[in-house]
């Protein structure tokens, strides 16, 4: 029989309960925040009360949200947790040749449980021996063969451990006493057995379906959220535009020209200066698009340097204006052609880039 593995609405009941508990903490906190500080003249209560809702209802927004994005997966950890810990307690073998430290005979265990509220929180299974000649005190071990030693009390005036005795009294109570046998020192401790009255909670049910999302209820509020932050985003978006007004004025006044107007640019520019048969190879469109490009050199007498360092400076000036650039790796030469590779900048943090660079040239010119 499973001691810890629960039919699954009693996980669902736990995880709603602790829903609740935390977004009536949060509602409590917005209806009922003072500020210490007195209210400016020109702001009034009406507003400050607006203010207030909205945060409640924004924060409650995302809170339900959480809670319910997060409903299935937690409860799935909690049917592993429970169901590896009923596994550990029914397969795990108890240490062997535990003795008495008193009368050295060998014990057996009477009691085991999971014990996974250690500092590392590790599943383990904790095994209580007694002596069958009723020896004190009891002994008690990890399934790693670890002897387990609970903390010692000590004695909070001269820091010797204390001696405590248990008083069960009528069934109802237990009754320690922390005796110190160095200094006197005395603590009393009562433990009430007595079944406890769960106090009725008439709010419940109704809180429950208020923050306990449905699916229906999620994908509004969802949508709602999705709404928000699209908000946020674009007051990002303008606030960052303001910001850097300038580069973005520089990004409208590039040219964005598709493979068919950068030819129509490019094939008049180069043919004056003696390139002709301008042609564009495969582009590789991955990530950032890059075109292969091949042209002749019908100039005759001009060496290979020299027509690539003229082709060179003929392409970047007339790229210039546009939102395309040279690669770095410049241009080849063999036997009249030359190819080289041409990069298209079509993001707008790519054409901020050019931007930037077009702002910096402009600067030095109108230093000089």
């Amino acid at each position: 029989m499973s001691k810890y593995f629960k039919p699954r609405q009693e996980y669902i009941d736990r995880y709603d309960l602790i829903t609740v508990e935390d977004c009536r903490r949060r509602e409590s906190f917005h209806k009922n925040y003072k500020s210490s500080e007195p209210l400016p003249k020109n702001i009034s209560s009406d507003f400050v009360k607006a203010v207030s809702e909205m945060g409640l209802h924004y924060d409650l927004l995302f809170a339900t949200l959480h809670w319910w994005e997060e409903k299935e997966s937690t409860i799935q950890k909690w049917i592993a947790e429970d169901t590896e810990r009923d596994r550990l307690l029914e397969t795990t073998p108890a240490p062997e040749n535990i003795r008495c430290l008193k009368c050295y005979n060998l014990l057996k265990p009477t009691f085991k449980d999971v014990h996974d509220w250690g500092n590392d929180k590790r599943i383990r299974i904790l095994f209580m021996y007694d002596c069958p000649a009723g020896c004190m005190p009891r002994r008690a071990f990890f399934d790693d063969g670890e002897e387990y030693k609970p903390k010692p009390s000590l004695c909070p005036k001269c820091q010797t451990e204390l001696q405590r005795a248990d008083e069960k009294v009528d069934g109802k109570k237990i009754i320690s006493t922390d005796t110190c046998p160095k200094c006197g020192y005395v603590n009393v401790n009562e433990l009430d057995l007595s079944p406890k009255e769960e106090k009725s909670d008439p709010d419940y049910e109704k809180d429950r379906v208020r923050f306990c999302l449905t699916k229906e209820e999620a994908e509004k509020r969802l949508r709602e959220k999705f709404q928000l932050e699209e908000m946020g985003r674009l007051g990002k978006k303008f606030a960052e535009q303001e910001k850097r007004k300038d580069e973005y004025d520089e990004v409208k006044k590039i040219k964005k020209l598709t493979a068919i107007e950068l030819e129509k640019l490019l094939s008049p520019i180069l043919e004056k200066d003696g390139y002709i048969r301008l042609q564009f190879g495969t582009p590789d469109m991955d990530k950032d698009l890059f075109l292969p490009f091949t042209v002749q050199d019908s100039k005759t007498g001009r060496g290979d340097m020299e027509s690539s360092y003229d082709l060179t400076g003929l392409i970047k000036r007339g790229l210039e204006p546009t939102n395309w650039r040279l690669m770095t790796d410049g241009v080849s030469y063999r036997v009249g052609f030359l190819t080289g590779r041409l990069r298209a900048y079509e993001r707008e943090e790519d054409l901020l880039v050019l931007a930037q660079q077009r702002l910096k040239k402009t600067q030095v010119v109108s230093k000089v």
